[in-house]
């Protein structure tokens, strides 16, 4: 009776999530020796504070189910971000795709329009079209793959239903200035368009650039524990949403307990270690930028507009498949074949760990 009922276009889209793709570094044989320049966790690892808290884990009641909404979480990261009463802005979930997916649910019903840039986060496209959503972005060009004010207001008047932009830009680690998102959200407002802003590398950031500071019904803002606050594994986001009747409907669709106690320990713990977070985005800050130098010197490689404190930046090689030169010289990297409108010529580059950059700055040196 199930036969023919399946939703089979979902075989259809070719473009695969990342984390699915067999050319992922999470496939990779663990005890391989490339260099961890892949997917976007903490360089530096895990925050001491959370280490500690993790000690503790045999106080935790996890017999018990978690609150269905983490206050003391949702205060802390209110705290955070510096805003007033934002507290009641604040959805959690079970990482920022979580929160997005929800709002993929509730904003894009089958038939509507998303746009952004291509490239960027491939999940959250492929989920939109995964529930037969067109996606309509406008193309970034080679070699800068620049996505500016004009090439954002582009993206506005196609009048899709949401507009999304990820910032930092994944692949590129590129900031759209915050003055300039607001000139986008306010046409959008106009429009009648909703703007989903994703801040996965938001915390690489000073908080007052956040897109969490423009009031804006229209405008909601998504945020990830995984990347600078080292807490991958342990799957939380939030999201930031002003428009009351929006906040009251995710409330009601959202799935219960969304967020595991483990993670909301983790969470609250790691918001307590700044000097974790300063140190972080010291050494990328550090990191990148002789990686850049080194890059700059190659005649091979071209380097994309990126901001020099995002952790991430996307490289093209000009004749050949950087994945693939790239893995034979040491290093793992997010290939482009895993991003719409890109192939295996260009690639995504985390900063590596402390322990090894040396060794990745040679590396790189040597790329022909």
């Amino acid at each position: 009776m199930w036969q023919g009922r399946l939703p089979r276009h979902i075989l259809h889209i070719t473009n695969e999530s990342y984390a699915k793709r067999n050319t992922s570094q999470l496939h990779r044989n663990p005890s391989s020796l490339l260099i961890n320049c892949g997917l976007g966790t903490n360089p530096l690892g895990v925050p001491p504070a959370v280490r500690r808290v993790l000690k503790s884990c045999h106080k935790w009641d996890i017999c018990q189910y978690p609150p269905t909404v983490a206050r003391s979480l949702t205060a802390a990261i209110a705290r955070y971000l510096e805003i007033a009463d934002l507290e009641d802005n604040i959805v959690l979930g079970h990482g920022c795709i979580d929160v997005l997916i929800t709002l993929i649910r509730l904003l894009l019903p089958p038939g509507s329009l998303l746009s952004g840039v291509s490239p960027q986060f491939t999940d959250m496209p492929l989920q939109a079209m995964q529930g037969s959503v067109r996606y309509h972005p406008v193309i970034l060009k080679p070699p800068r793959f620049e996505a500016n004010l004009e090439t954002w207001k582009r993206a506005a008047r196609q009048r899709p239903h949401v507009l999304y932009i990820d910032r930092p830009h994944n692949p590129t680690g590129q900031v759209l200035p915050l003055e300039d998102l607001k000139v986008i959200v306010d046409e959008c407002r106009e429009r009648g368009c909703w703007v989903i802003v994703d801040e996965a590398y938001g915390d690489y950031l000073p908080t007052r650039e956040s897109a969490v500071n423009i009031d804006s019904p229209n405008c909601i803002v998504t945020r990830s524990f995984s990347k600078a606050w080292g807490l991958a594994g342990m799957r939380v986001g939030y999201g930031v949403i002003r428009d009351l009747e929006l906040m009251q409907i995710f409330n009601m669709l959202q799935p219960p307990f969304s967020v595991s106690l483990p993670g909301i320990e983790a969470a609250l713990a790691a918001l307590e270690d700044n000097d974790f977070l300063q140190e972080t985005k010291k050494y990328v800050l550090e990191a990148k930028g002789a990686i850049i130098k080194i890059l700059k010197r190659n005649s091979f490689i071209e380097v994309a507009d990126t901001h020099p404190s995002s952790p991430i930046m996307m490289i093209r090689h000009r004749r050949g498949n950087l994945f693939e030169i790239l893995a034979q010289a040491g290093i793992d990297s997010e290939p482009g074949s895993g991003y719409l409108d890109l192939d295996d010529s260009a690639v995504r580059l985390r900063v590596p760990p402390p322990e090894d950059l040396e060794r990745a700055l040679a590396l790189l040196s040597g790329v022909s």
